[in-house]
């Protein structure tokens, strides 16, 4: 398994869209550039059970090993079906506390990134603070 040089200026983007395409094809690892953020995206994914684990490389500094869940099945269904990115390098997106609605009924999450850290938008609704909205995920 090894890392090739990733494919866009935004590692948030290419991180999130290497754990949808290893889950369509039933990988049970892969593996994703590492860095403070996307550890903490990592931890509130496998918060959600979105992920089973996350391991960082004592072999590999700039990579993380991440094992992807599914939902029981014949073929097993990805917990990680769908990914929408709000922010872009480009363009931020930030919301307040009263624009935090819940995604897919509940079946999906948002995260956003707040003063009180990285988080999900129910999270943020609870601890009432906005942010920049990052992505969607179900």
């Amino acid at each position: 398994m090894s890392m090739t040089k990733a494919t866009t200026n935004y590692p948030v983007a290419d991180a999130l869209i290497r754990l949808k395409n290893a889950s369509a094809v039933y990988k049970q690892k892969t593996l994703v550039r590492k860095s403070k953020f996307i550890l903490e995206i990592l931890r509130v994914l496998k918060e959600n059970n979105f992920i089973k684990d996350y391991k960082e490389l004592a072999d590999r500094p700039y990579e993380v090993l991440v094992y992807l869940n599914y939902k029981p099945g014949n073929p097993p269904v990805p917990k990680i079906e769908h990914v929408k990115f709000f922010s872009k390098p480009g363009r931020r997106w930030y919301v307040r506390v009263s624009d935090l609605k819940p995604v897919r009924s509940g079946y999906g999450i948002q995260i956003i990134t707040t003063p009180k850290g990285v988080m999900t938008t129910q999270e943020a609704k609870k601890q009432n603070v906005g942010g920049e909205l990052i992505c969607e995920i179900w």
